[in-house]
């Protein structure tokens, strides 16, 4: 039975195979390598324009990120309910007009988002109001937002009431977070505690001749019909009367009525309070730092340009700097390091004090030494890492040389009169490529680091390019209350370096032969 032996290219593709990681690396590394290549042809927007300038060429409607209906309906005193088109006229006003507007129209009620920030809107009809509050997601910080009162519900009694009876009026407040006040009492304590204090410090200090009247007051409860009915003020009712009896009751801006048939006539229903079906409206800032959505995967920045469309365009730059400098680290540290090791001498002396100077700065350093002394640019960037990287690949090649040319084989030649150059590019050169190419792989990671650090510090140039340094250093001034501007660069950066070093791992120990399958 002949023996069939493999080649060392089978052997090492069987070892790295067997690396599932860094079979998974690789896969990663091919997949961005594609995309820096064709890539942009897909990206979504361009990099460089604002989003909302694309909107009309991709068919959105840019209303229907920054508007959304207040969907309400009136609730009357016998339970009936009516859209809000058709109460007729309301009075609609937001507390702060430059977060968001509303507007009543023929369909119904409309807010409208202006810019992030959180406020909220109230809505009237004579002594009815409701209170919702409007989310404007941005670079605002809405997480510290405190819950406001939305609405007051009040207890209709279902039968008619006569003269000389008493009704103990049960009122139930309820927040935008969806708790509730379930008594006058409390109600009243938090009226007090709220508005007073907001009107404190609303003051401006001068005297603009306000009413003291119950309309300046926190918490109201007052008898409408005053001639049919007396409310105390813990909320107990007297009907004096025949005839309708109606009760207002107001914490703040929000205020509800309720009904009351004293006698035998009927009374004509009247509108009671508001029941709306989410008390908290969420909007988006469209004109910057859009939050990740179906519209934009990953949101958008600070001049409300597609990160994810930046990402893409930016990935070619970012492996143009990690291949293109290490290719020229590499090419020149491993011919002066065959040189050195090969000779020895004055030339291996002055090899290896030029590597022991610039290793003894820190890569960082070094680049920016260089940048400094030849301007910013990308081409720049390219040519300072590659001095970061030279020496790195002079001090593994002169030692894999200074092994290798004690070989036999080497000896051999040298004996016959093989010239140098043939002796160094065919016995020694090819000992070398394992090593280089393990280093190689693992120094694109580091080089690609490098890049966006400088990019990142201002120093790459263009700084609305779409690097991925140059995204991160734009949304650093935001990245307390803004997350995902400053995540997905980080996390493009994190993957790329990640899946080189990983890769790298898996060829050194693929071709390292001392160990086995």
């Amino acid at each position: 039975m002949a023996y069939k032996q493999n080649s060392p290219f089978k052997m090492f593709v069987r070892k790295f195979l067997k690396q599932r990681l860094a079979v998974f690396a690789l896969a990663v590394v091919v997949a961005i390598m594609l995309v820096g290549v064709i890539g942009p042809f897909f990206a979504p927007y361009d990099p460089h324009r604002p989003v909302t300038a694309q909107y009309a060429d991709k068919g959105i409607d840019i209303d229907q990120l920054t508007n959304s209906e207040l969907v309400l309906e009136g609730v009357f005193s016998n339970g009936e309910t009516q859209p809000v088109r058709e109460l007729g006229r309301l009075e609609v006003e937001t507390d702060n007009r430059r977060i968001a507007q509303i507007r009543q129209t023929q369909s119904g009620i409309t807010i409208v988002a202006n810019t992030s920030g959180y406020t909220f809107a109230t809505v009237t009809a004579d002594d009815v109001s409701i209170s919702t509050e409007v989310l404007v997601e941005g670079e605002a910080d809405l997480d510290d937002r405190p819950p406001i009162l939305s609405q007051i519900r009040l207890n209709q009694p279902e039968e008619a009431v006569s003269v000389g009876d008493s009704y103990q009026l049960d009122a139930v407040g309820i927040f935008t977070d969806d708790s509730e006040l379930s008594s006058i009492d409390e109600l009243r304590s938090y009226a007090e505690q709220t508005f007073e204090m907001e009107e404190e410090e609303s003051s401006s200090g001068f005297n603009t001749g306000a009413s003291s009247s119950s309309d300046s007051l926190p918490f109201v409860i007052e008898a409408v019909t005053e001639d049919t009915i007396s409310v105390a003020e813990n909320g107990e009712i007297t009907f004096e009367e025949d005839g309708e009896g109606v009760v207002m009751v107001r914490a703040g801006t929000v205020s509800s009525l309720i009904q009351f048939q004293i006698g035998a006539d009927p009374v004509e229903p009247i509108l009671t309070h508001f029941a709306v079906e989410d008390t908290t409206t969420v909007l988006s800032d469209a004109y910057k730092h859009q939050q990740p959505s179906s519209i934009h995967w990953f949101g958008t920045d600070h001049q409300n340009r597609d990160i994810l469309s930046r990402i893409i365009h930016g990935t070619s730059d970012t492996l143009l700097i990690g291949f293109v400098s290490v290719a020229i680290g590499t090419m020149i540290g491993t011919v002066i390091g065959l040189l050195a090791g090969y000779y020895g001498g004055w030339i291996d002396s002055l090899a290896t004090r030029m590597t022991d100077i610039l290793l003894a700065f820190p890569g960082i350093l070094l680049a920016i030494a260089v940048i400094a002394f030849l301007g910013p640019g990308l081409t720049n960037i390219i040519f300072a890492v590659a001095v970061f990287t030279i020496p790195v690949f002079i001090r593994i090649v002169r030692a894999s040389t200074l092994s290798l040319k004690e070989m036999t084989y080497v000896e051999a030649a040298k004996s016959i009169g093989v010239r140098d150059s043939v002796i160094i590019m065919r016995h020694i050169f090819p000992g070398t490529l394992s090593v280089v190419l393990v280093y190689l792989t693992m120094r694109i990671g580091v080089a690609i680091l490098i890049g966006a650090a400088l990019s990142f510090l201002g120093l790459g140039g263009d700084i609305t390019a779409p690097e991925w340094g140059s995204m991160l250093s734009a949304a650093k001034d935001n990245s307390g209350t803004i997350f995902h501007a400053t995540f997905f660069p980080g996390l493009a950066i994190v993957i790329t370096v990640l899946s080189f070093n990983i890769f790298g791992d898996g060829l050194r120990d693929a071709l390292d032969p001392k160990l086995k399958e």
